[in-house]
Parts: structure tokens; C-alpha cells; sequence
């Protein structure tokens, strides 16, 4: 446990963070995902796990559009993901789940179900409503 006598928000806040963390690795970690890999392939299951241009992915994980390649590349080696060009504009390179890669992500989907039900279990519904609106307003004021 972090402690910052100073700081008591942002220790709070740490704490979350490196715990959660932590449990979704152990998970991650048993089905040979990286960090990081995660939150790609749920962003490649919504919407019925459609394929998604690889600079709409770099938005939906507000990470730089080179991080996302690296990341597709090495999923792609792995036979996790497939890419292609977009027919309707060549300079599109869209991003979809292999028939593994769509397997590996309903179990990533487990997994953060799982550490969701932990991390929640001892909140009520209407302190985790707080919860998400205060982190909100936090970030909010953090990105400004």
C-alpha cells in the first residue's frame, strides 16, 4: 500500500489503481497476455467484434496511433488479429479478430468481469455511482 500523508487523494488513488492492476495481470498473465493487449481486444469485441480502422482503435484507447501498430503487428504475428485495407479507402488499415483472437477476448472479457465483481463487491450500487462520478470529475480536472 502506497501512503503519502500529503498526498491522501492521489495515494487513495494509486492504491486503486495498482491493485486492480495487479489482479487483472495475475488473470492476463494465465492466458498469455501482455498489458496493455487487454483493453485492444475489448475494444475489437464491441460493436459484435467488427473489424475497426486501426486509427479509430488509437482513439477509443487514447494512445498514439504508432503505439497502436506495434500492438497490432505483434498481435497479428501471434494470429490474434488479422489486418486489411479498407475497399473504401485504401489508406485505412482496418483491424479485426482472428477466430482465436475473438476466443482469447471473450476470456480477457472474463477476466475484467471478474476483477469488476471483486473490486466492486463491497460497494453498494449507489456508492459505485459515486465512485465512477467522482473518478470522473478527477480525470476531468487532471486532462485540463
Amino acid at each position: 500500500m502506497l501512503i503519502f500523508n500529503e498526498f491522501p487523494v492521489g495515494a487513495a488513488t494509486l492504491n486503486v489503481v495498482a491493485a486492480h492492476r495487479a489482479k487483472t495481470e495475475q488473470g492476463l498473465r494465465e492466458l498469455g497476455v501482455y498489458p496493455g493487449q487487454e483493453m485492444l481486444l475489448m475494444a475489437l469485441l464491441q460493436d459484435d467484434a467488427a473489424p475497426k480502422p486501426q486509427n479509430v482503435l488509437a482513439e477509443l484507447l487514447d494512445v498514439d496511433h504508432s503505439t497502436i501498430a506495434k500492438s497490432v503487428r505483434r498481435m497479428a504475428a501471434a494470429n490474434i488479429v488479422q489486418t486489411h485495407r479498407s475497399a473504401q479507402d485504401g489508406r485505412v488499415t482496418l483491424v479485426a479478430l482472428t477466430a482465436s483472437g475473438l476466443t482469447l477476448a471473450k476470456q480477457v472479457k472474463t477476466v475484467c468481469q471478474a476483477v469488476e465483481q471483486a473490486a466492486t463487491a463491497a460497494l453498494s450500487p449507489e456508492e459505485q455511482a459515486t465512485y465512477i462520478r467522482l473518478a470522473g470529475k478527477m480525470t476531468a480536472a487532471l486532462k485540463k
